[in-house]
């Protein structure tokens, strides 16, 4: 918990410190660094019986590597990276009814914020028709193609993983509080930031990673040239994962 509350979200450095050290040495080695180091002040501020605290107060719970619940596909993470960042999380905050640890079947769906009427109804369709045949649609609970994606398997009483930016204990944006509450009635929220925390840009293209590794495919309704979807589709590509995109009319830039 301590190591995921320093925020570095697909640091590779990071990511071999605790491979060949354990978590607990790399943890207790950053506590010993002091103010004179970057890791050290930030080690400082961190109160792990505060985390653990706040991760029962929001109800949820914490999973690591080896555990049962530990999604299978996060494994991939280790063997990929993209430019200077990679590497799975060292654990996720889940909250909600989903066990994560099996998903026979898991796609993911994302695209544009700014979403077309033509995006959010074929998001929403496919979602319901994936969430039917007994699969998991996993997306960002974000604006436009994310909240069609959840609402779609929502209303085929289907599954969905909601994967945020900050932490599980707050929806964002927040405006999506009551899709938030719906999904973990039907699913779940996973967060690799700790509760309280908010998202930031660079937590935004550390999620990305997480959505295209839970899932076996992931497809792009509507996005922008340069997007969160694109990079999302760049991670799936990375991981080995199959890319889906839907076609739109040639006039549209999404």
């Amino acid at each position: 918990m301590a190591l995921n509350a320093l925020l570095p979200m697909g640091n590779l450095e990071l990511n071999r410190l605790v491979d060949n050290e354990g978590a607990a040495r790399v943890w207790t080695g950053l506590g010993r660094l002091g103010e004179e180091s970057r890791w050290g002040r930030r080690a400082a501020a961190i109160d792990p019986e505060g985390l653990l605290r706040a991760t029962h107060a929001c109800a949820s719970r914490f999973v690591i590597p080896g555990d049962a619940e530990w999604p299978a596909g996060i494994r991939d993470l280790g063997n990929v990276r993209m430019k200077s960042e990679g590497g799975p999380p060292f654990g996720l905050w889940v909250r909600g009814s989903l066990e994560v640890g099996d998903l026979p079947l898991a796609v993911a769906m994302v695209g544009a914020r700014a979403a077309t009427t033509y995006g959010s109804h074929v998001a929403t369709e496919m979602a319901a028709d994936v969430a039917s045949r007994g699969g998991t649609v996993v997306s960002g609970l974000a604006y436009g193609i994310d909240a069609a994606a959840h609402r779609g398997a929502l209303l085929a009483t289907g599954p969905t993983i909601a994967v945020l930016a900050g932490g599980v204990d707050r929806p964002y944006p927040a405006s999506h509080h009551d899709l938030y509450q719906a999904v973990l009635r039907g699913g779940c929220v996973i967060a690799e930031a700790p509760p309280g925390a908010h998202p930031t840009k660079a937590a935004f293209l550390a999620r990305n990673r997480l959505i295209a590794a839970l899932a076996q495919g992931v497809v792009v309704v509507e996005a922008a040239a340069r997007s969160g979807a694109k990079n999302t589709a760049a991670w799936a590509n990375e991981l080995g994962r199959t890319v889906m995109a839907v076609p739109g009319p040639v006039t549209s830039a999404l």
